[in-house]
């Protein structure tokens, strides 16, 4: 009987270490997914959990860590090869453009403030050459950076065709330049759009109105060499087929499906009906 008060305070005080963990998951995952981050509503922020859980992701802390773990688990394969044998490729289906006021046009121009507070212009990358042009959400989650450490890595692909990168979140300077000294920055131009007012123009945003909340995509706009939106896409998952946006630049069309359509919320093409 002696042992039984002892066998009893082992279990109790078990159960309030397994309660403590679990607290810990929550308080963690809250804290690297911050439902009030700065231009972050519930309804895209709640996408983006629901994202991660569904691949079996609990975020860390280390977004960087986290956004590499996304790409591990979503990216639809490790581009190594050299970029004329990715190209020669016919069996590759290429991600369709889904549709937008802006294809077969030269885009808005814009002008920008990058994480030092230089000003950046779209007008002066297009001058140069092609550009992958990309909203993303910002440091404010796992997944939202991912796109850019994705790009970075094959970023010497796009350069041997003359392709640039730039990416806009509503993210501060001073923010995007803390968020580089913590976890690392990437070499192309990350911009600062005050209030998504330039991912507004492009259709990514949509501001509050009525009883209908604000709402946020990822965006990706391929530019070509003419200064043309050849391809455009958009959805709550960001868009991480490198080998695609390789296609588009080349102006190699892959083989796509002749009865493929995109479904740009999950951005991916899918049969019509």
């Amino acid at each position: 009987h002696s042992n039984s008060p002892r066998w009893g305070r082992r279990l109790f005080l078990g159960f309030l270490g397994s309660v403590a963990c679990l607290y810990g998951v929550i308080v963690t995952y809250h804290l690297s997914v911050p439902r009030n981050a700065a231009g972050a509503t519930p309804g895209w922020m709640e996408k983006c959990r629901e994202l991660c859980l569904s691949y079996g992701l609990i975020p860390t802390g280390n977004i960087a860590m986290d956004a590499k773990a996304y790409l591990a688990v979503a990216k639809p394969q490790d581009l190594t090869s050299p970029l004329a044998e990715i190209l020669a490729d016919g069996e590759f289906v290429r991600a369709e453009t889904e549709a937008h006021p802006f294809i077969g046009k030269v885009p808005p121009d814009f002008t920008l403030p990058n994480s030092k507070g230089e000003m950046v212009s779209l007008h002066d990358l297009t001058a140069q050459g092609p550009v992958v042009l990309v909203f993303y959400y910002g440091y404010n989650c796992s997944h939202c950076v991912a796109q850019l450490f994705g790009l970075q890595k094959d970023l010497h692909y796009l350069s041997e065709l003359g392709a640039q990168v730039v990416a806009l979140s509503a993210d501060t300077p001073e923010k995007t330049a803390e968020s580089f000294d913590r976890y690392g920055g990437f070499d192309f131009p990350v911009l600062s759009d005050a209030d998504n007012k330039t991912a507004q123009i492009y259709e990514v945003f949509t501001p509050a109105h009525g009883d209908e909340e604000e709402d946020l995509k990822h965006g990706t706009f391929i530019i070509d060499k003419s200064g043309k939106v050849v391809f455009v896409n958009r959805g709550y998952q960001p868009f991480i087929d490198n080998k695609s946006i390789l296609f588009w630049l080349s102006g190699q069309p892959g083989w796509t499906r002749p009865d493929a359509v995109v479904d740009s919320t999950e951005n991916k093409p899918v049969a019509a009906k």
